[in-house]
């Protein structure tokens, strides 16, 4: 297809394609389905037209129907999912084949924009500033588009731009290319076409600003304990963005100040594992354009922005009677990012941040400042990747670094000085990208005091103390800890059938925590899939899969962590648009669990197996269903758990939208770790029998008033319990039969009314080490409700309002929907938010 040049003026954005430019230009048509259909023609004519001027990209669309009165219609918030007719197009303006920028439009004119990356990887947080305007008439609807070059990135000597459009049917749950995107296929904009004739192209100066303004009032509950919170506070907040394009390829985003304000909270958990929670990243900054960071490696992934802005590590010691004021997050005193990709198809993204020095405020007990203990260090933080394509993107080879530096003080030395990470990848695919092979190698470096090195050899990853690991061991000199971590996989990708096996190595002293997210150390393991597809509509279906999956996984000393067979899972589409998602077992065999006690001997742990089903009616329905539960259980002991997850949809009306979702799961587990007692010369371990019940319901509302205004809700009450029994001791932790491996507390454990429970092992009437019952509820209730307007292009007013009760207590009874009734008895956290901001380009 190729663009015709026009002067500017000559398209007037009324969403009409009545000017004589639309008939002059190429005509893309021909698209064919991928749903329901896949590799048909589609049902109804759409056609496709691309103009450009000395400084924007124009797009029409004309979408022909044969049945105008059924076209569907939903106004949703920007980068929403609408179940809508939609019409969009997607510029591979590199030509890579790897990466492009989407826009598309409902009829309404609901936007969403994402960035591709990866051949397919989606970032939907990316928003430029573009304009559409849309009509519907006797023939079907119109989409044109205006897209400024100073929103793209592009080398002005390439003339050939990567192409695509598509549309989606929502009557016919039909969704249309014009460059066929098979289901069957391997990868995404490498299938896309081509779009000739943008010749003489000028690069705009592409400066953008963003100054914004907050005013934030908070008013919580007085301070609890020893940790002081004011009742009441206000904050007012003001800072910079800056957008500029250095080169025609490179492009610098700088941030003063910034305001990480979070839309919505994130849910609530209870962890009673050894590891992290993850969250995902919700601050803009960090979000738009992060692409290019996303590297995974076995262990983690190698950089994780929300280590940027942490609450403050450390701690301080309040006055007699006094509290200690401690701030909620570091503050992030400025941040910028370089990115960018060249002609040549190297791709460079730089990211650097500043976090400041924070302090905690000591009071007396009459509320009085008393003075300041520092809680964080003064941290530079450091993410760099750099990648080449080779063969318009069907093998790459990449790099990246991440580095961590701490201004450490006296007090906080328990902190790493230094933490560094470089990794090393390539991607090789082959035979129209149906062949693959991938591979990455990373290496890490920590540095610090003794004792935090020490630490770092005793944390949950590595457990380095350990007495029955010969493969690691302690060293209590050490002023530093090092590793790597290496995987390699190979498969076929696309076609009916698909299959593929990696292996994966990960050294005990790997460590990618500072600057990353880890999972593990000290594992190897060997993996093997495949699955059959059929993409065409067949018997009840209009497509469905066949998969299976095994694998086993090690220490690197050669303890048999895990093995697993999973021989049948199935997906498929009915031709009623309803799915249904199951596997009726996954079978795990005995293995070993370096993790159950906390640093102890392996404990040996049962066979398993889990079975899944989920079932979900058609999305585009005005009330829509799903519902999923899963049940696992461990043979030859009283461990098994079960969750549902049933969910409803509604869309009352095109304007309004939402979902009430309910979480429930039931789980019993006679290994629960309780805590860890010094007798004499050993070690005893204390673990106990939980029955733990966990009960959420999440309510989201969208109500989009206009394309720029709209108003969402998000709130989840969330309560949690766990009953502690069955306390008990390891007696043989590798024994074969469970009730060889512990001996439960009878007349050795004595619990009063103060929750204090007291172990008397030798029955001689003195007790040899006592523990606090564990015994807990949790309550939460978390929401938010933001009001969101585009009040001017890429300029955003908002105004929000989030609202916290939570209760703890050492009782352990679970009123289910009373417990959530509940928390409406719970002093209650607010924050008001209200911010501007106003974007200017240049």
């Amino acid at each position: 297809m190729r663009a015709l040049p026009v002067r500017e003026g000559e398209v007037e954005l009324d969403g009409r394609l009545s000017e004589d430019v639309w008939q002059l230009a190429g005509v893309a048509t021909g698209f064919i389905q991928r749903d329901p259909e896949d590799g048909s023609p589609a049902t109804e004519r759409t056609e496709a037209r691309v103009v450009y001027s000395s400084s924007a990209i124009y797009v029409g669309i004309r979408a022909f129907d044969s049945q105008p009165d059924e076209i569907r219609s939903e106004l949703v918030r920007r980068d929403g999912g609408p179940q809508s007719d939609v019409l969009g197009f997607f510029l591979d303006s590199y030509h890579d084949r790897r990466t492009a920028f989407a826009f598309t439009v409902t009829p309404s004119g609901s936007i969403r924009d994402i960035y591709y990356y990866n051949d397919g990887w989606a970032d939907a947080s990316w928003d430029a500033v573009w304009q559409v305007e849309t009509s519907v008439d006797s023939l079907g609807w119109t989409a044109e588009f205006r897209i400024p070059l100073t929103q793209l990135r592009f080398d002005n000597e390439k003339t050939t731009w990567g192409f695509q459009v598509y549309r989606r049917i929502h009557r016919n749950a039909e969704v249309d290319y014009w460059s066929p995107v098979s289901k069957e296929a391997s990868g995404y904009v490498s299938l896309f076409g081509e779009l000739e004739g943008l010749e003489n192209l000028s690069q705009p100066m592409r400066l953008e600003l963003r100054p914004y303004t907050v005013v934030n009032n908070r008013q919580r509950p007085g301070s609890e304990g020893i940790l002081y919170a004011p009742g009441s506070e206000t904050q007012f907040n003001a800072g910079l963005d800056l957008q500029y394009g250095l080169t025609s390829d490179f492009t610098l985003d700088l941030t003063v100040n910034p305001d990480f304000g979070q839309v919505e909270a994130d849910p609530a958990v209870v962890n009673l594992t050894a590891f992290e929670t993850y969250f995902p990243e919700k601050r803009p900054f960090f979000i738009e354009g992060s692409g290019l960071f996303d590297r995974y490696v076995p262990a983690g992934q190698l950089f994780y922005s929300r280590r940027i802005g942490r609450p403050p590590q450390g701690f301080a010691t309040p006055p007699d009677g006094g509290t200690v004021e401690i701030p909620d997050a570091s503050t992030i005193i400025s941040a910028a990012k370089v990115t960018g990709k060249t002609a040549g198809g190297l791709g460079l993204g730089l990211l650097s941040a500043v976090t400041a020095r924070e302090k905690a405020t000591l009071r007396d007990s009459l509320g009085t400042e008393a003075g300041k203990q520092d809680v964080a260090p003064l941290t530079h933080h450091l993410a760099g990747r750099i990648e080449q394509d080779f063969r318009e993107g069907s093998h790459t080879v990449g790099a990246m670094v991440t580095a961590l530096n701490r201004k450490l003080d006296e007090n906080l030395d328990f902190l790493r000085s230094a933490a560094y990470a470089v990794e090393l990848d390539g991607t090789h695919r082959w035979k129209d990208n149906t062949w693959g092979v991938y591979w990455n190698l990373a290496a890490s470096y920590i540095r610090g005091s003794r004792s935090t090195i020490t630490s770092a050899q005793r944390s949950s990853f590595r457990y380095y103390q350990r007495p029955d690991a010969p493969h690691v061991e302690l060293d209590t000199t050490r002023t530093s800890l090092s590793g790597y971590a290496l995987s390699v996989g190979a498969g076929k990708e696309a076609g009916t059938w698909q299959y593929g096996a990696e292996y994966s190595w990960v050294t005990p002293g790997f460590d990618i925590s500072d600057m990353g997210f880890q999972w593990f150390a000290d594992l190897q393991g060997l993996y093997a899939w495949g699955n059959y597809l059929q993409a065409r509509p067949r018997w009840i279906f209009r497509d469905f899969r066949f998969m299976a999956n095994a694998g086993s996984e090690w220490t690197t000393g050669g303890e048999r962590l895990s093995s697993w067979l999973l021989p049948f899972y199935f997906y498929g589409r009915l031709r009623n648009n309803w799915s249904v998602y199951l596997f009726p077992a996954r079978w795990g065999w005995d293995h070993l669990s370096v993790t159950a006690l906390r640093g102890g001997p392996a404990v040996r742990g049962d066979a398993s197996w889990r079975s899944y089903l989920e079932v979900a009616t058609d999305a585009r329905k005005p009330i829509s269903l799903s519902v999923w539960a899963n049940k696992s259980r461990w043979i030859g002991t009283s461990r098994e758990w079960l969750a549902l997850g049933p969910n409803v949809r509604f869309r009352p009306t095109p304007l309004l939208n939402g979902s009430l979702g309910l979480f429930y799961r039931w789980e019993r587990n006679p290994t629960q770790w309780v805590t860890r007692r010094s007798v004499a010369d050993s070690t005893h371990y204390v673990l106990a029998e939980i029955e733990q019940k966990t009960l959420s319901l999440t309510l989201r509302l969208d109500w989009t008033l206009t394309p720029s205004l709209s108003i969402q809700f998000y709130g989840e009450p969330f309560a949690f319990s766990g009953r502690y029994s069955d306390f008990k001791g390891v007696a043989e932790p590798r024994a074969r039969e469970f009730a060889d491996r512990y001996r439960l507390y009878h007349e050795e454990l004595t619990c009063g009314s103060d929750g204090v429970c007291e172990v008397d092992l030798d029955l001689d009437g003195a007790a040899d080490f006592t523990f606090s019952h564990p015994d807990f509820s949790s309550r939460y209730l978390r929401s938010t409700m933001v009001v969101r307007w585009e009040y001017r292009p890429g300029s955003v007013l908002f105004l929000a309002w989030q609202h916290g009760r939570s209760s703890f207590t050492s009782d352990a009874a679970f009123g289910a929907f009373d417990d959530l009734a509940d928390l409406f008895d719970e002093p209650a956290d607010n924050t008001f938010l209200v911010k501007a901001n106003y974007w200017l380009s240049f």
